[in-house]
């Protein structure tokens, strides 16, 4: 009985020295995410609160008269559109409250009430109708593509305005992403020859424009400053002559970031002491196949093709790694593609088996089929811009890939005027082009109306015209994963690869860095350095 009692208060006391172990473990463990939390706090109350940015090449800080692509970044900081463009390539309000589509050619666009330009006017519908003339008018503003298609512009009161177009115009919406201006600053001077400081409404306002140095303050009128309160309070803009002259002062540690397309980037800033974030940019590049031809009319030779390309060779051995195997002219991040999935198209076996079983055979190292009593041969020609050093090569890729498979290639190198002759009149058998994709899901130019291909589908004819008008993101999805296994069994097209872009940040830099090709800025308001 007692050693029953010896081993009763044996085992109370392992479970009490147990638990008195785990309640110690789990004490230190709190304790250090505690210390953790207050050393992260105390990290934050010693942020550095201005930013240090580069340009070269400077022209002028107006949105509406600068060519440069940085400025074009920076003025988003600076300047706001009517609506604009999410992460994901969503449609969102921005100097508008709301927007509606009223009719094939019309819309009618709410304001917001209560915003205030950086001199302390208020904004008005009547700036939204002088910007849109004023784009109008000068025919180099990089801003006249948006605005080219609208014929009357009305004011229906202080904060509602009324556009109508000449033609009914795709995703119109993704147009309306100009940068507004303040009527009372220009309506009474030549924008061109002004030297007063632009105004805007955005986060940043600017407050001294140098020689060597633009200077940009934290915009104490703008409307959303309550709920996104910048930490940044100051911006400095070196100004360079040349682009080796930023890349030289960010690898100095100068300057806190650099936004670049150019893949040599690391001879000039080295590949350590910094970060990045890589995106996809907006260079597309494709094989159009002439469905009109006699041989490529045919949906199982185009399949076969698209299986015997190996894309990511292409991009490692042609590209050195510079580039992102893409496989539909959307694929950039658009949430419009969210649920759709793509595969890997490369598979010999499965190229094979797609032209057996359509009555090609295999002999002698070539591909051949009696078609209307006659003997074809799988024999094409690729057409490619001479002047395009990348795409030569890239051709020459797919000529080896396809001639290793079986099927004959040329290659025809042409000028640039020819090439564009080509474009125009769509006479080719395979042509090796490009585009620069587009931030709204418009698919028109590519498989609507006489399109580059040649290509025809009356059931994509019918979604193309129905998700125009389309409200609800679900429906709009639903829609566009119906044309994607269109387009992926008949292959009027097939995409090769996008170019990479480089968004190079100090390591001091902190907050959540999300780029696209349409904002490189996205929650700046949360970024600070340490």
């Amino acid at each position: 009985m007692r050693a029953k009692k010896t081993k009763i208060i044996l085992c109370i006391i392992v479970v009490a020295v147990l638990l008195g172990i785990v309640a110690y473990f789990v004490y230190a463990n709190n304790n250090e995410n505690n210390q953790e939390n207050v050393e992260i706090k105390y990290q934050k109350t010693n942020m550095i609160t201005n930013f240090r940015l580069g340009i070269s090449d400077f022209d002028n800080m107006n949105p509406h008269l600068t060519k440069n692509r940085d400025i074009i970044q920076i003025d988003s900081l600076i300047f706001e559109p009517l609506l604009t463009i999410t992460q994901d390539y969503k449609i969102s309000n921005c100097l508008a409250k709301e927007w509606s589509k009223v009719s094939d050619n019309a819309y009618v666009i709410k304001l917001k009430e209560n915003v205030k330009w950086q001199d302390g006017n208020d904004f008005t519908a009547n700036d939204v109708k002088f910007t849109i003339e004023t784009i109008q008018k000068n025919k180099k503003s990089i801003y006249l593509e948006n605005v080219k298609e609208i014929e009357t512009i009305e004011v229906v009161d202080e904060y509602t305005i009324r556009l109508e177009l000449k033609n009914e115009i795709p995703f119109f919406e993704y147009q309306l992403i100009f940068p507004i201006l303040s009527k009372k600053q220009y309506e009474k001077q030549d924008m061109t020859k002004s030297t007063q400081i632009p105004l805007g409404t955005g986060m940043y306002k600017i407050s001294k424009i140098g020689k060597e140095t633009i200077e940009l303050t934290q915009n104490d009128n703008w409307h959303e400053i309550e709920n996104e309160s910048a930490n940044i309070k100051n911006i400095s803009i070196s100004i360079f002559e040349t682009m080796g002259e930023v890349y030289n002062s960010f690898r100095l540690g100068n300057i806190d970031l650099v936004n670049t397309s150019n893949v040599k980037y690391e001879e000039y800033i080295g590949s350590i002491g910094y970060q990045k974030k890589q995106y996809t940019g907006r260079e597309y590049d494709y094989l159009s196949l002439n469905c009109k031809n006699a041989i490529l009319k045919n949906i199982e030779v185009r399949q076969a093709i698209q299986n015997i390309i190996n894309k990511e060779k292409i991009v490692i051995s042609i590209l050195e790694n510079h580039a992102y195997a893409s496989n539909f002219p959307l694929d950039y991040g658009s949430y419009i593609l969210e649920n759709v999935q793509f595969s890997n198209n490369y598979n010999l076996e499965k190229a094979s088996n797609i032209l057996k079983d359509n009555g090609w055979n295999y002999e002698y190292g070539i591909w051949s089929k009696e078609i209307d009593g006659r003997t074809r041969t799988l024999n094409f020609n690729i057409t490619v811009n001479k002047e395009n050093s990348n795409r030569v090569k890239v051709a020459k890729e797919i000529k080896t890939q396809l001639e290793e498979f079986g099927i004959h290639v040329t290659i025809s190198e042409l000028s640039n005027s020819d090439y564009q002759k080509i474009l125009e009149n769509h006479n080719y058998e395979i042509l090796l082009t490009g585009m620069y994709s587009g931030y709204s899901p418009e698919l028109n130019t590519l498989l609507g109306t006489n399109n580059l291909a040649n290509y025809k589908n009356e059931e994509i004819d019918s979604i193309l015209k129905q998700v125009t008008n389309m409200t609800s993101d679900d429906l709009k999805k639903e829609s566009y994963q119906k044309i994607v296994d269109i387009y992926q069994k008949e292959v009027p097209y097939i995409g090769l690869y996008r170019n990479q872009v480089t968004l190079a940040y100090g390591q001091s830099v902190r907050g959540e860095i999300t780029p696209n090709n349409y904002n490189i800025f996205y929650h700046f308001n949360e970024w600070y350095r340490q």
